[in-house]
Parts: C-alpha cells; structure tokens; sequence
C-alpha cells in the first residue's frame, strides 16, 4: 500500500483534530468537577449537597472509606477501560495538579515538562510507614479530596 503524502497528512490532521476535541472534553469536564465539588467542600447551607452530593460520594477514599462496593468496582472498570480519566476529571486531588503543571509549564515556556529522576525510595518508605502506622498527618495525605479545597479554603 502506497500512500500519498496529501492522504498521510490529511489521516494526521483528522488524528490530531479528535485528540484536541478529546481533551478540550476532558479539561472542561475537569473544570466543572472541580467547581462543583469546591462548591461542595464551602457550602455551609447544604443547598449545593442535594444536588451534588454524589460528587464526594464517587471519590476514592470515601468509596473505600463507606465499604462502597459499587462505587469502587464502578472506578476500577473505568481506570481499567479509559485510563486516567478518575485522576485527571473526577479526583480534585488530580484536577488540581494537572492544572498546577499545565500553568507551571505556561509561565516558564517549556514544551516538555518532565523529565527523567531516579526514585527517591526513602522516600517512598517514610510515606508507606506514616501510612501504615497512622500517624495522623500520614492519614491525612492519604484522603486526596481534602487537600486541594484545604488550600482553596484558607
């Protein structure tokens, strides 16, 4: 099969349209997750809790947290079938940190954000430690969802 460079660059163009249109989907999901549930975190009359309870309800820790089994079976076929999308449009935790990096990466003008870094693996086992023998700030860096409007709240 020869093709022609018009029919290669053209297959290109229409691969890179739908790549933009999936992730102007995803970034303008994440936003209003992100609004929603930061509306959630400050609502103090409980009006926005009728209608969007079910935001906290779906994350993570509280799945784990309420033995929601649903929930946590329902997250891991979605991981499993699309990938990062929990991380990157449903937990704020994610949300907050994709969007620290794309601002990160405006301001200084680089193209190629990451780079390469040997594991830190004393680090890795002062954070499983403080996790697993629940020292309280361990447990708190273990609930994702409170950090973020932690941040926003104060």
């Amino acid at each position: 099969m020869n093709h022609s460079f018009r029919e290669v660059r053209n297959w290109q163009y229409k691969i890179h349209k739908s790549l933009y249109m999936l992730k102007s989907i995803r970034v303008y999901s994440a936003c209003f997750f992100f609004a929603l549930l930061t509306l959630l975190f400050l609502d103090f009359t409980g009006t926005v809790h009728l209608w969007f309870g079910w935001m906290a309800e779906i994350q993570l820790v509280p799945a784990i947290l309420a033995v929601n089994v649903a929930v946590i079976i329902g997250l891991v076929v979605l991981t499993v079938l699309f990938g990062r999308v929990y991380c990157s449009v449903v937990c704020p935790l994610g949300i907050f940190q994709d969007g620290v990096s794309n601002l990160s990466a405006r301001r200084k003008g680089k193209k190629s954000r990451f780079r390469y870094s040997p594991a830190v693996t004393w680090l890795r086992y002062l954070t499983w430690f403080c996790l697993l023998s629940h020292w309280p700030p361990g447990l708190a860096l273990s609930f994702p969802c409170s950090t973020p409007m932690r941040l926003m709240a104060a």
